[in-house]
């Protein structure tokens, strides 16, 4: 059984039944679910599960309902009323919160964002909210008002290739926009709105043209040209998403680009690619 780190994985989320269906036979799904750092979401409360199956979104759910469930948010929201105001004085509206990654972030290539609505407004009024805060109305802890609002949490890929993409044996690799765009969609039917207020697929990112080491050189040996298989030799500076290119800086590149000669070159690469990534916004 594969083990997947906390952070890699929203567990012990709940759903009535309109959200998702099973992916193998088609039929409506209600219970405990999680979602997988990827936007994929399976029954169970967590991978360890062993009637875990893949889920898919609903096609009845993307249509707009009146319909109330019986939980206990909206029962609190529906005694919201002339005669019964103290719950909008309850606990402070959630304070905006502006998500700065760290290295650790970087280096795992996700990160976990939490966000608000309020529950009487339309449009909606969304905002992003720190950890701490969507713990308080998560509980019910009454620093917050969790009368008014609602929350979410949902993972956010900052690293690796823009888009989706498969090899010649057709492994596939995540990309950010193509994941951020299934987490999501993922988020909006628990939270309405949340898909025009995030509307940069690649915030946060690391972007593929960013030069983050710079400067180097080789004697030759070490690395060859994509081109024609020559032998390179000079200044060379590697991108964001590892690519290597001649020059000590983007700014002086031909755009030719070259590649490591043996495996331990690469191994090299990667390290000195996962360092500099490490070290960014940790500052």
């Amino acid at each position: 059984m594969s083990y997947y780190p906390k952070k890699m994985v929203n567990i012990n989320l709940y759903t009535s039944g309109n959200e998702y269906v099973n992916s193998t036979n088609g039929q409506p799904y209600s219970g405990p679910y999680h979602q997988m750092y990827d936007g994929s979401v399976y029954s169970g409360i967590d991978p360890t599960d062993p009637n875990r199956n893949p889920l898919d979104v609903s096609r009845s759910s993307i249509v707009q309902t009146n319909q109330v469930l019986p939980i206990r948010n909206n029962l609190d929201y529906s005694q919201l009323n002339r005669t019964n105001q103290e719950l909008y004085e309850y606990g402070k509206d959630p304070d905006y919160f502006v998500v700065q990654p760290t290295g650790d972030d970087y280096k795992r290539g996700t990160i976990t964002r939490y966000f608000s609505r309020r529950k009487n407004q339309t449009p909606p009024e969304i905002r992003e909210i720190s950890k701490p805060t969507f713990d308080d109305i998560s509980r019910q802890g009454r620093e917050y008002n969790y009368a008014l609002w609602d929350v979410i949490s949902m993972f956010w890929k900052i690293t690796g290739p823009l888009n989706d993409s498969k090899n010649k044996n057709g492994v596939l690799t995540a990309g950010i926009v193509n994941t951020n765009e299934r987490l999501r969609a993922s988020a909006n039917q628990q939270m309405r709105g949340i898909k025009s207020y995030l509307n940069d697929l690649i915030q946060y990112s690391v972007k593929t043209d960013l030069e983050i080491i710079s400067g180097q050189y080789t004697g030759g040996g070490d690395f060859t040209v994509r081109q024609n298989n020559s032998d390179f030799i000079g200044y060379y500076h590697i991108m964001a998403d590892g690519t290597i290119m001649d020059g000590g800086t983007h700014e002086q590149t031909t755009n030719v680009i070259i590649l490591a000669g043996n495996v331990l070159v690469q191994n090299q690469i990667n390290t000195l690619v996962r360092i500099a990534l490490g070290k960014l916004g940790s500052s």
